[in-house]
């Protein structure tokens, strides 16, 4: 193991510089959030001085496995199925299959003998521990980063039922629980749980928030029309703009964010721009179109500058969750919006984790339902100035203290060489 020198994260605690993997489905040049969230991440960790190996499965490669210099870190793709299609029945297939080809294709790699100090893998998918099992006999430490509850989550918004499918993946779930000597959940509410499981290997379990990259400082602050992506150029213009980025899914509770913005069809000076993928894209779409609502631009995943140029020019980020939802969730668009200092508009879950920040810390409005939410909305746009774009050093400053991703390596880190802080 790499024990040359030493970086001191305050007073009483040490980290040996030291190699690491972290393992995700999802990574650049994909757009989603969780990509986003790897790669700042692997950027932290190199930048505390570690050798980090990122693994990710890629339909883009023409070879078993590939190896990209990626700026500070490597970046090593396996050939696979297309797990992030549409069709549902390609995409089960798909990911089950990486549990048995990560491993075999990993093998056939030059890093397959090499000892490791951590291993770090990111949830979901569930179907990444068939790797993970490998490579436990060649590290020291293994941290799950656990950001959905699957399948429960599948259930709760009726995408699937209690059967034989469900039951399957539970196993899968289950078995990457007991792999992991630290797990990472999202929200304080998921701790009972995860407790639950009966994981006697288990050492720690912790709250690890989600990060997202500083994109907003990174990018010129030139006034929206001299920006490239201009939304007076389109039907939004002269419009108060609301914005919504990421996924389109039945977890995300579209056709509840569909109904909201129909309740709003008539307001002559609001908009909503739309960014993201996802299986209620094209229902949302198609909504859209039968109802003939004019106030609403729907555009594909942009990239993280691109985005952050969008941002300079709304007035507000909109998060919804499909309220039957049982677990708790802090997504990563909700962490965006703070990053880029929008105050937030919000349609989640009862008692969902996520209530409670944005009220009592001041970073936006709740609503309960859809209605609720078009009210508030309202209520919020006529609120503010046309001319003058809002804002909120509130939300900036939650972000800079709770969301950087150097945080977040530092307390993986930390997890293992760190004295346990038990969680209020």
């Amino acid at each position: 193991m790499l024990t040359t020198s030493i970086a001191l994260f305050g007073s009483n605690s040490h980290i040996y510089f030291m190699r690491m993997i972290l393992v995700s489905d999802s990574f650049p040049p994909v757009k989603n959030s969780a990509a986003v969230l790897i790669f700042s991440l692997a950027e932290a960790l190199a930048s505390l001085g570690h050798e980090v190996l990122v693994i990710t499965p890629s339909v883009d490669i023409n070879k078993s496995f590939s190896v990209d210099e990626v700026e500070t870190f490597k970046v090593l793709r396996i050939l696979c199925g297309k797990i992030k299609s549409h069709n549902k029945f390609i995409r089960g297939m798909s990911e089950l299959s990486l549990f048995f080809k990560l491993p075999l294709q990993f093998k056939k790699t030059p890093y397959a003998e090499i000892q490791w100090d951590i291993v770090i893998w990111y949830s979901p998918s569930i179907f990444l521990s068939g790797l993970i099992k490998y490579l436990c006999k060649k590290s020291l430490h293994r941290y799950l980063i656990l950001r959905d509850i699957v399948p429960d989550w599948m259930v709760d918004v009726g995408i699937m039922k209690k059967g034989p499918s469900y039951h399957l993946l539970k196993w899968f779930e289950r078995y990457q629980y007991r792999l992991a000597d630290v797990i990472g959940i999202q929200s304080l509410g998921n701790r009972r749980y995860i407790e639950s499981q009966n994981l006697p290997k288990l050492q720690k379990l912790e709250v690890l928030n989600n990060w997202m990259p500083s994109i907003s400082i990174t990018q010129s602050l030139s006034a929206p029309h001299s920006s490239s992506i201009n939304l007076k150029n389109t039907i939004l213009n002269n419009r108060k703009v609301f914005i919504y980025a990421g996924n389109l899914g039945e977890a995300q509770g579209i056709e509840d964010l569909a109904n909201a913005i129909l309740l709003t069809k008539l307001e002559s000076d609001i908009g909503f721009l739309i960014i993201g993928r996802g299986s209620k894209k094209q229902w949302l779409q198609n909504f859209i179109t039968l109802h003939e609502i004019g106030n609403v631009l729907i555009l594909d995943e942009v990239e993280l500058p691109a985005l952050s140029a969008y941002y300079r020019q709304c007035y507000a980020g909109i998060v919804f969750l499909n309220a039957s939802h049982q677990s708790h969730n802090i997504p990563g668009k909700f962490i965006s919006y703070l990053e880029a200092s929008l105050p937030v508009i919000a349609c989640v879950n009862p008692g969902n984790d996520l209530v409670k920040i944005i009220t009592e810390e001041g970073l936006g409005i709740v609503a309960k339902d859809s209605r609720e939410f078009s009210i508030k909305l309202l209520e919020f746009s006529n609120q503010i100035n046309f001319d003058v774009f809002p804002g909120s050093k509130r939300a900036r400053d939650y972000y800079e203290k709770h969301y950087q991703p150097l945080a977040a390596a530092k307390q993986i880190l930390n997890s293992f060489l760190a004295p346990e802080i038990e969680m209020h």
